[in-house]
């Protein structure tokens, strides 16, 4: 091996994979290790595999041979310049989701600049690459083995989906992503001025469950036990970011989005955004706001549609059907992610309360049109999570368990609001967190008694710090705070 290696490196060969496929290979694996569930379809795959390997590989071969032919003494050059400009195209699309044309075209210049002094070198960067990537694979290797493969089926068909209903409104679920409950709102990390939004909604007849909590802290493991009613528990412990296969249970299919089906209710998605479609998922729905061709393969989600005036278009479409409208809009969200792009605790408060302010206008608004052109619907306001208000940045609250309530709140104190005929109000209070809303609202829809309070109501989060890491129960079942580390 090491004959080889010398030998190549005192060769005057140029190996036209050793630019290609090494970069192209190094960033798919390096890809899938981070963001495997937001890029793990086929579609995505071959587009990875066209895109960083078979075309960088059609460029480099017609390039060398036209240098072969005019100019044969600076293939190194060409060789050091193209691995550098093609592996930060790369990783400028894997790590940044598009083109940073300004660091480009500065590192092109660079490159080819320097392709004049250090070009005879470029072999040395193939062979530092070579074994980035062996580690890579090696890295990705674990993590399929130890996350991905035997992970357990957690998502069981339910009873409820064995309902037949005997009333068929249209139902409204909104999703403002993010949007906290009074109990949160009005505790010390939040002191929102904007409170008086909660009696306006009562006023309007769209009552507030106080103490219903989220089971999970975002946006995907949150929604799988929403439309499931069902917990999966990071897949027992086994996924510690986004859960494996979670889009393709929140828009396809599940144990909701089957009783409505089989009752015979037709189904519009409504979103601000692509998150929920990022690894090309298969769609449940009848009706979606989002051309699939729009849908980029790398982890780009942002498209802000515009939601109301889709929802309000898409309400005027006349059908003899029941309409299910889920609508999910990522607002107000959370704090930043990371502590690198965040601001202080106090900054990071602010920005949050200004995009609550922005979105209890926006709810007041749908649901007083919805009530006004649709006023026997039940309208469900259903926030997925809180806004984390209170921590450094989200990652701050995945690093260790906490004792604090306020920070619990912030996390797990989750708008529930409905507008539904009096007779649901039982079922309504029945409603402890997100595992709960659509076994009672089936049960309601099919005549039949308040189902017993036998699920699961607790709230659990993922902690990553080694030496406490695991699942955590931070609500018991009963709402009573708790830092629990549970056996799974």
């Amino acid at each position: 091996m090491k004959e080889r290696l010398l030998k190549y490196f005192k060769s005057d060969k140029h190996l036209w994979w050793t630019v290609t496929v090494l970069p192209g290979v190094y960033s798919i694996l390096y890809l899938y290790t981070n963001n495997f569930t937001s890029v793990n379809s086929w579609i995505q795959l071959g587009n990875f595999l066209l895109m960083f390997i078979l075309l960088p590989v059609v460029e480099i071969v017609l390039l060398d041979l036209a240098f072969k032919k005019w100019l044969p003494n600076h293939r190194s050059k060409l060789y050091w310049s193209y691995l550098i400009i093609n592996f930060a195209i790369i990783l400028s699309l894997c790590v940044f989701q598009g083109w940073r044309w300004k660091g480009l075209i500065l590192v092109a210049i660079i490159s080819i600049v320097s392709a004049f002094f250090t070009a005879k070198h470029y072999k040395k960067l193939v062979l530092i690459l070579g074994l980035m990537t062996l580690f890579a694979l090696a890295n990705f290797t674990f993590f399929y083995v130890t996350r991905i493969v035997g992970t357990p089926e957690w998502s069981k068909t339910q009873d409820f989906e064995k309902l037949v209903f005997e009333k068929k409104p249209n139902i409204y679920l909104i999703q403002p992503d993010g949007f906290v409950a009074p109990k949160a709102a009005k505790n010390p990390e939040y002191q929102w001025s904007g409170t008086d939004f909660y009696s306006q909604l009562e006023e309007n007849e769209i009552f507030i469950n106080r103490e219903y909590r989220s089971n999970y802290p975002t946006t995907l493991t949150s929604n799988s036990a929403l439309f499931t009613g069902q917990h999966h528990y990071f897949n027992n412990g086994k996924i510690e970011g986004e859960l494996f296969n979670a889009r393709d249970i929140i828009v396809g299919k599940n144990a909701a989005l089957n009783t409505l089906k089989s009752n015979g209710y037709q189904l519009n998605a409504i979103l601000q955004h692509k998150y929920l479609l990022l690894n090309h998922p298969k769609v449940a729905y009848d009706y979606i706001n989002v051309d699939y061709n729009d849908v980029n393969v790398t982890t780009s989600y942002i498209s802000n549609n515009d939601y109301k005036r889709d929802l309000y278009d898409r309400m005027e479409v006349s059908s003899d059907l029941p309409q299910f409208y889920f609508v999910e809009v990522l607002s107000p969200g959370h704090i930043s992610v990371s502590e690198w792009s965040a601001g202080t605790i106090e900054e990071e408060r602010e920005v949050y309360l200004q995009r609550m302010d922005d979105m209890a206008i926006e709810i007041l608004e749908m649901t007083q049109h919805i009530s006004k052109k649709d006023p026997d619907a039940i309208i469900i306001l259903a926030a997925d999570h809180g806004g984390f208000v209170g921590f450094k940045s989200t990652g701050e609250a995945y690093a260790k368990p906490t004792q604090e309530i306020p920070l619990k709140q912030s996390l797990f104190s989750a708008l529930l609001a409905v507008k539904a005929p009096t007779d649901f109000k039982s079922y309504q209070e029945n409603i402890k967190s997100s595992v709960g809303i659509f076994s009672n609202l089936f049960h309601y829809l099919a005549a039949r008694p308040v189902p017993l309070d036998t699920l699961d109501n607790s709230s659990y989060i993922f902690i990553k710090k080694e030496d406490v890491r695991g699942v955590y129960k931070y609500y018991n079942t009963n709402g009573e705070p708790v830092t629990e580390k549970i056996q799974l």
